[in-house]
């Protein structure tokens, strides 16, 4: 059995080399909430520190729940109870706090991920070992904000990404140059994100797709799963959903209603490590393809990300990428570097990254 004998929070940021656009807007700094626990393990009498991010973002234009909001559960709802339980693994822990609230899923995350990290290292094992993970390596995506140029697309292409990633905006974007772009690289695997920008008009556009384009992203709203059925009947092409799924009720929406063929899965956003990899199977069991978004987040996400990539289960690109494609700097001592579109995946105790020692403000 474990139980926590500290748990502390403080807020961090990153900066971005240039602004990220998308549909929803432009984001030029990343601010984060860390996570730190003490876990003790009751049979062995150890005790090990876990480092977790909570990737809500700053406002509500991509999730209601924003950084502020994420605090205050953290403060009010977890902080005053996580004290008194006792769990068998990680798991265990993530059952008991999905009790306290079905609201939360950022915050959530971020404290189960801490949770993980440090009974990894109580155990001597890697994520992707106590997740089940086969894969050393995975193939990574790149995501390419706005407006996309042909520069760009080159130099993602030399730098060997498996997928690329374009931002869209439905109310913007001129698709038919767009397409005229994506046709100079026929062999190149590309997928557009429109997060939530078309309506069910602009959306027919999206019918004349080249073979290229792997799949279209969030095309309408976070709650317009039959929108996305009806075009998803109507598409050559699988739709993914990721403003949509925000936790396992909403992917068990997705499979009943065939809302996407593919489904972002954002270990940040679902409610944490448990609920992703839940939500990955119950996909793959169905016969959809699930696959690791990105959330802009530091190298400790991506950490947690390669792992659930390395499941049996993924075959789609990630939007992992290195952190330093994005940041000036990260959090972590060791950068998570991309060779020839692949990422090796985070093999040390826990998590596998340490925080530099400047991040740690307790």
């Amino acid at each position: 059995m474990y139980h926590i004998k500290k748990m502390v929070t403080w807020p961090t940021q990153l900066t971005l080399k240039q602004p990220f656009v998308t549909a929803h807007g432009t984001t030029t700094i990343r601010p984060l909430t860390l996570v730190q626990v003490t876990v003790y393990d009751d049979t062995t009498a150890q005790t090990a520190i876990g480092y977790g991010e909570i990737q809500s973002f700053a406002d509500y234009h991509y999730a209601l729940e924003t950084q502020k909001t994420s605090q205050d559960i953290v403060d009010t709802l977890i902080k005053p109870v996580i004290g008194t339980w006792q769990f068998t693994s990680p798991s265990d822990f993530a059952a008991q706090l999905a009790r306290i609230t079905p609201f939360g899923s950022f915050a959530k995350a971020g404290v189960e991920m801490a949770v993980w990290d440090a009974v990894g290292k109580l155990t001597q094992q890697s994520l992707q070992q106590m997740l089940g993970g086969v894969k050393p390596e995975v193939p990574v995506g790149i995501a390419l904000g706005m407006p996309v140029t042909d520069q760009a697309i080159r130099t993602a292409i030399q730098q060997g990404y498996r997928r690329i990633k374009l931002k869209i905006d439905g109310r913007q974007t001129d698709l038919p140059a767009l397409m005229n772009v994506l046709a100079r690289y026929p062999e190149q695997q590309f997928s557009l994100d429109a997060n939530s920008s078309f309506n069910p008009e602009t959306a027919m556009q999206l019918k004349a797709l080249p073979a290229n384009v792997l799949f279209v992203e969030q095309p309408f709203g976070e709650h317009d799963f039959t929108q996305h059925a009806t075009l998803q009947r109507q598409m050559k092409q699988p739709l993914s959903v990721d403003e949509s799924v925000n936790n396992l009720a909403d992917v068990a929406t997705t499979i009943a209603l065939h809302a996407a063929s593919a489904v972002t899965i954002k270990q940040g956003k679902i409610g944490g490590i448990t609920a992703a990899v839940t939500a990955i199977k119950l996909l793959h069991q169905a016969g959809f393809q699930p696959w690791i978004g990105g959330m802009l987040s530091s190298n400790l996400g991506r950490g947690v990300d390669l792992a659930l990539a390395s499941l049996p289960e993924i075959s789609i690109p990630g939007d992992i990428s290195a952190s330093s494609r994005y940041f000036t700097s990260d959090i972590t001592t060791a950068d998570l570097q991309v060779r020839q579109g692949l990422m090796t995946v985070p093999t040390a105790p826990g998590i596998g990254l340490t925080l530099k020692d400047s991040q740690i403000m307790v």
